[in-house]
């Protein structure tokens, strides 16, 4: 089951126009700064910086910090996305964030403790740079590979949900992302599907390029919701939104 307690939140995004997950911008602050706390760590030791020794720790406070919205927009989009599928990669991930946190928070310890211009210090930066690869390395293998054991992600998860939803409500009058009643109107490459707020206002009242009602009937949100409204959208995106004529449909 996909958790609720997120659906407002991701809801507001659509409205906006935003349909992607929040985790992945997020990761390239920790990603980032861990590498510049070795670099700058690494010149520090090699050429006897002070100042460097001090960029090095500031950069460890700040990837410190940004673990936390990092972690809990991956712990939401798991949910939201992945209904909270415990999932071999989403498994190593989640093992390597902790990893990383644990590691960085050692790392400000030493500092504290006057290690922080030391060769252990440098071997946490080091580790910690390996660690950020590795999250790197998988994240991306869920993102362009899908994901393992059997599972499906999250994208073929909705655009199915939305080809069922197509199926049932749209393909007799638009087989093919075609329509049957005004040849002239087809889905496809149609200017209704600029956006997912476009989109959805069109499916509650759909009107002719005139303004007038057209043969399509209007979908109330009793009928489709706006998150099966979403779903539906990135099917007819997916299947029918880059071809064709730049026409509104009906």
């Amino acid at each position: 089951m996909r958790m609720t307690f997120f659906n407002p939140f991701y809801r507001a995004l659509a409205d906006i126009g935003y349909l992607d997950p929040l985790h992945p911008p997020f990761t390239h602050f920790p990603i980032a700064l861990v590498t510049a706390a070795l670099i700058f760590g690494l010149v520090a030791w090699l050429f006897r910086h002070q100042s460097f020794w001090i960029t090095a720790r500031h950069c460890l406070w700040l990837a410190w910090l940004f673990i936390f919205p990092t972690v809990l927009f991956g712990f939401m989009d798991w949910q939201h996305y992945y209904h909270g599928a415990w999932m071999f990669l989403i498994i190593v991930k989640i093992c390597l964030a902790a990893f990383l946190f644990v590691l960085l928070s050692i790392g400000l310890i030493l500092h504290h403790k006057g290690w922080g211009e030391s060769k252990l210090i440098l071997g946490v930066y080091l580790l910690g740079f390996f660690t950020v690869v590795a999250l790197g390395y998988f994240g991306g293998k869920i993102v362009f590979e899908g994901v393992s054991s059997g599972s499906l992600a999250a994208d073929t998860l909705q655009v199915k949900a939305g080809e069922k939803l197509f199926t049932e409500n749209c393909s007799a009058c638009h087989p093919d992302g075609k329509n049957v009643i005004m040849s002239n109107q087809p889905i496809i490459g149609s200017d209704r599907l600029a956006n997912f707020p476009v989109f959805r206002d069109w499916l509650r009242n759909p009107r002719l390029p005139d303004g007038s009602q057209g043969p399509m009937p209007a979908f109330s949100p009793q009928r489709i919701s706006t998150e099966q409204a979403r779903e539906l959208y990135r099917y007819v995106l997916q299947a029918f939104g880059t071809a064709g004529p730049t026409k509104p449909h009906h």
